[in-house]
């Protein structure tokens, strides 16, 4: 009787389990294209409120990224 402990997965999970790991590196080379179409978006609308709204805004951003810094220099400004 042969004593083997292994176990032998599916041919199908192993499929699986190698797609699923190959997925986060493929949609990797797309994350800058969301990127910029994201704070571009943010960025435009941050540009649209009013001045004394955006120092609010600058101080709550501010407080929420301490010690890192954001800055963000609008068109009419």
């Amino acid at each position: 009787m042969k004593n083997d402990n292994s176990i032998t997965l599916p041919r199908y999970f192993i499929y699986a389990m190698v797609f699923m790991m190959m997925v986060p590196l493929l949609s990797g080379c797309s994350v800058g294209a969301v990127a910029t179409k994201s704070v571009s978006y943010a960025v435009s609308k941050y540009c649209e409120v009013p001045e004394a709204g955006r120092k609010a805004v600058r101080a709550a951003v501010g407080r929420a990224v301490s010690p890192n810094k954001i800055e963000i220099t609008c068109v009419e400004d």
